[in-house]
């Protein structure tokens, strides 16, 4: 399992370029989806080539210290979870990410399993079998 201690980033909608005509992904999540790449081939993630894979992925968000004592406590033992954004456009920007990094193409990717989760700290954690 490899783990990422950064603010998970959801993927952004394409956006337009009025003059070309032509779309583009925005700069955060193209960055974003590089980084992600880059720290998981630097903490010696497998590639996996054109095996069918099985995807297992966790996104850590801190509790905002706008949260009372008790709120926190609820959101860190999971009665209260993130509604920041999208757990399936958190998942499309890691598998992105991965493309041709971890293995070749995401189609080879049979199921995905993912959570998100309040926790003390931001993270990514990412888990192929």
């Amino acid at each position: 399992m490899i783990r990422i201690n950064t603010i998970p980033v959801p993927k952004a909608r394409p956006r337009m370029n009025t003059l070309t005509g032509r779309t583009y992904t925005p700069s955060k999540t193209k960055n974003f989806e590089e980084y992600i790449a880059f720290e998981y081939k630097k903490q010696g993630g497998k590639y996996f080539d054109d095996k069918p894979i099985k995807l297992k992925l966790g996104f850590g968000f801190k509790v905002p210290k706008s949260y009372t004592k008790k709120d926190k406590q609820k959101a860190l033992e999971g009665q209260i979870i993130p509604s920041k954004c999208d757990i399936d456009n958190l998942v499309k920007c890691v598998q992105d990410g991965l493309n041709t990094v971890a293995y070749k193409d995401d189609r080879y990717i049979y199921a995905i399993e993912a959570t998100k989760k309040f926790d003390n700290e931001d993270y990514i954690e990412i888990e192929i079998v």
